[in-house]
């Protein structure tokens, strides 16, 4: 698992955290919060062998996704949704998303990480944010519906 820590002068208010559904003991990840499922949406980088290989935090893979049409804005719908979650959430209580992808490599770490950093720079860095990446390093899977 890989984690980007955003500091904020409180305490971490959010977790984000970005999975591969497709793995044995994902679901088992899903708390409490917010989920959000793009197995079968927005641009899949896995599909470009130049691509293949790379995560979401890599440049090239995050222009990618956030390419896809409709994706910045289900994102910013997403990153209110959490900011308006946190708004009614008692002090010192964590607010959570779930980004779900299949190979948990590319889609969902892109759209956490935008998430992410939306979220704090709404709270002007009041608060810190975690966002964690469990199935990063795991290998890239085949497509589950060759064509």
């Amino acid at each position: 698992m890989q984690v980007t820590h955003l500091p904020g002068r409180g305490l971490v208010a959010a977790v984000i955290s970005s999975i591969g559904v497709r793995y044995d003991g994902a679901l088992g990840l899903i708390s409490t919060g917010l989920y959000l499922d793009l197995s079968r949406v927005l641009r899949n980088p896995v599909d470009d062998p130049t691509m293949r290989c790379h995560t979401g935090l890599d440049d090239d893979v995050h222009v990618h996704v956030l390419a896809t049409p409709g994706a910045l804005e289900l994102i910013l719908r997403t990153s209110v949704q959490l900011c308006a979650l946190a708004d009614e959430t008692p002090v010192g209580r964590l607010v959570r998303l779930t980004v779900v992808c299949q190979g948990g490599r590319h889609r969902g770490v892109a759209a956490a990480e935008t998430v992410g950093h939306l979220v704090w720079e709404a709270w002007g860095g009041a608060y810190g944010v975690d966002i964690e990446h469990h199935h990063i390093d795991h290998p890239v899977l085949t497509p589950s519906n060759p064509a």
